[in-house]
């Protein structure tokens, strides 16, 4: 007890209990500067995080961004141009469509013209048709040459094969003011085929 009551003893413990103080106060002061240095790197690190997974912006995703950009507009020049050319065919078959009609209505003044040869005209013609039979073609490509092409038709239609096709060669021959034999010859002849398709060539 008398040792404990020494000066020297009392500014020992003192000490030592001020030291253990200290001690414990930077202990804690420590451990708090650590938490609030932790706090706030988890802080920052929040602070910097995407609400959502897919709101990261890499250059990768910049890089599929301006490819799916590319592509789209690409679909929508190919959709374009399939509108375009869809327009030209639905142009082409109506055109088409037109042409047959207009080919069926010729078919059909065609044959009834036929038919007018057949029933109306025949016994006119045919008596023409011998006549120019008997003569020389050049002279009945001369007569002939002087008709329009239907009615020339329509009498070689009625003369024997070899007789109508010398007349025509000779038909064909014949070019001058303006006209070309050739070609008549041969527009008669796509007549003359057109007619004897309904019927067999009669002799004079």
């Amino acid at each position: 007890m008398k040792a404990l009551a020494s000066p020297l003893v009392s500014a020992l413990l003192a000490s030592l209990l001020s030291a253990a103080v200290v001690l414990g106060w930077l202990w804690k002061t420590t451990l708090q500067a650590a938490a609030d240095i932790r706090n706030r790197h988890v802080e920052a690190k929040e602070a910097t995080r995407p609400e959502k997974p897919w709101d990261f912006w890499t250059s990768e995703i910049e890089n599929l961004a301006k490819e799916l950009e590319t592509a789209r507009a690409e679909i929508s020049k190919r959709e374009t141009e399939l509108a375009a050319r869809e327009k030209r065919v639905a142009e082409e078959a109506s055109e088409l469509e037109r042409t047959r009609a207009q080919i069926e209505a010729m078919r059909g003044e065609i044959n009834r013209q036929l038919i007018e040869v057949k029933e109306t005209e025949k016994k006119n013609l045919k008596p023409l048709a011998a006549t120019y039979s008997q003569i020389a073609p050049a002279a009945a490509a001369a007569i002939l040459a002087k008709m329009d092409d239907l009615t020339v038709a329509k009498l070689l239609s009625l003369m024997k094969a070899d007789v109508n096709s010398a007349i025509l060669a000779q038909l064909a021959k014949n070019s001058g003011a303006g006209e070309d034999g050739a070609k008549r010859a041969a527009t008669i002849s796509l007549l003359l085929k057109r007619i004897t398709a309904e019927r067999t060539p009669a002799g004079p």
